[in-house]
């Protein structure tokens, strides 16, 4: 991520497209959905993937360099993390 917030011109943006993880669980469809996708995630590589909490997204951002994160949620699975170079 730092290499992309230097790569990136003043004002410049990074999308990723990512499976974001709630806050805190709960019975929904989406929470169901992204816990069965870690605990995938986990057992495939070997706990070396992980997903992510939305602030926690944000502070990989802010440790690049980047001063804001939004979240822009598109299904159950995947969010739209657009992080901004100021």
């Amino acid at each position: 991520m730092k290499s992309c917030y230097i790569a990136l011109p003043e004002k410049g943006k990074f999308i990723a497209c990512e499976p974001v993880l709630p806050h805190h669980t709960d019975d929904s469809k989406r929470t169901r959905a992204l816990l069965e996708g870690d605990i995938f995630v986990m057992t495939i590589y070997r706990a070396k993937g992980k997903h992510r909490t939305e602030e926690e997204y944000r502070q990989l951002g802010r440790a690049a360099g980047f001063n804001d994160c939004k979240g822009f949620y598109i299904d159950h699975f995947f969010t739209i993390l657009e992080f901004h170079k100021s």
